[in-house]
């Protein structure tokens, strides 16, 4: 599977070809894959550090490390459920550009048939 940012990148240079709709926004389908891309990247940083930090924590029976241990695993699975969430709002921007994807390579597709034809 292609990563997203390759497909609206395809889709930038069919809109300056001129085979997207009028009411396909390019440039906010493009603004909206950079700002997933990045808050993807800082949410794994995060659960790397607290996955990171879990394994640094030894467990030595006291309530100190317990609680430090707790809270380290309340970051780590939250940065897991906002992966998750991120990874399903991923999934509905990358069917909205592939549909845009397709709908201007099918636009581009029947000129062509008929610059062919002609």
């Amino acid at each position: 599977m292609k990563p997203l940012h390759q497909l609206a990148e395809a889709l930038v240079v069919l809109a300056r070809e001129g085979w997207t709709s009028d009411t396909c926004d390019v440039a906010d389908l493009q603004r909206q894959v950079r700002e997933m891309e990045a808050l993807q990247a800082q949410v794994q940083e995060k659960l790397r550090a607290a996955q990171d930090a879990m394994d640094a924590c030894t467990p030595d029976g006291t309530l100190p490390v317990f609680e430090r241990w707790l809270r380290l695993q309340r970051r780590q699975v939250d940065a897991g459920l906002s992966l998750g969430r991120i990874a399903e709002a991923e999934a509905l921007l990358r069917a909205e550009v592939e549909r845009q994807l397709w709908l201007a390579l099918h636009r581009r597709a029947g000129a062509e048939v008929l610059r062919a034809a002609a």
